[in-house]
C-alpha cells in the first residue's frame, strides 16, 4: 500500500543522491587529471635537457600515479591508507621538480587507516597546498596531512605554508570547492 510506495520512493531518492555524488566526484577526477598531465609533462620536458635520470624517475613515478589513480578511480569508496599512498606519489613527482624546497609529513592514526573514503578526495587539497603554497615561497615549505578520528568522524587536514602578500590566485576555486 502506501507504506510500501513511500519506501520505495524515499530508497529511490537514495540512489538518485549516491548517483549524483558519483556522478560530481567523476567530474572532479576529469577536472584534475589534465591539469596534474600539463604540468606533470612540462616538469618533464624541462628536465630531459638537464636530468636524464630525473626525467625517468619522474616519468615512472607519473605512470605509478597514473595507474593508482585509474584504479583506485573505479571504486565508490576506498581505505584511507591507499588514499594516502596516492597522495604520497604525487608529492614524490612534485618532489622532482621542487626538490628539498618541497617536504612532506602524514600522520595518520591506525585507527583510520583502514577508514573508507571517495577516490580522490586528498588529491585537489594537497595540489593546492604545493601549487598555491609551497611553489610561491623561495624556502619552499613543508605539506601535511592529519588523519584522526573525532568524535563518530574521520577529520582529514591538509596544512602547508602560504606567502600572506601573494595576490590572490586567478582560478576560480571550482576544484576547491568540488
Amino acid at each position: 500500500g502506501a507504506f510500501e510506495r513511500s519506501r520505495n520512493a524515499e530508497r529511490r531518492a537514495l540512489e538518485l543522491q549516491g548517483l549524483a555524488r558519483e556522478a560530481e566526484l567523476k567530474s572532479l577526477r576529469a577536472q584534475l587529471d589534465p591539469h596534474f598531465l600539463f604540468n606533470s609533462l612540462n616538469s618533464v620536458a624541462a628536465l630531459i635537457g638537464q636530468d636524464t635520470a630525473a626525467a625517468r624517475h619522474m616519468c615512472f613515478l607519473m605512470a605509478q600515479f597514473f595507474r593508482k589513480s585509474l584504479t583506485l578511480a573505479r571504486h565508490q569508496s576506498i581505505p584511507l591508507a591507499e588514499e594516502i599512498s596516492l597522495a604520497e606519489t604525487f608529492l614524490a613527482i612534485e618532489r622532482v621538480r621542487f626538490g628539498d624546497r618541497l617536504r612532506s609529513r602524514f600522520d595518520m592514526s591506525e585507527d583510520v587507516a583502514q577508514a573508507t573514503v571517495p577516490p580522490l578526495i586528498l588529491q585537489p587539497l594537497v595540489e593546492n597546498a604545493v601549487h598555491h603554497g609551497v611553489a610561491h615561497l623561495l624556502e619552499g615549505g613543508e605539506v601535511c596531512v592529519r588523519a584522526r578520528r573525532s568524535g563518530g568522524l574521520l577529520e582529514i587536514v591538509v596544512e602547508n605554508p602560504c606567502d600572506p602578500d601573494r595576490p590572490p590566485s586567478r582560478g576560480t576555486g571550482v576544484g576547491l570547492v568540488n
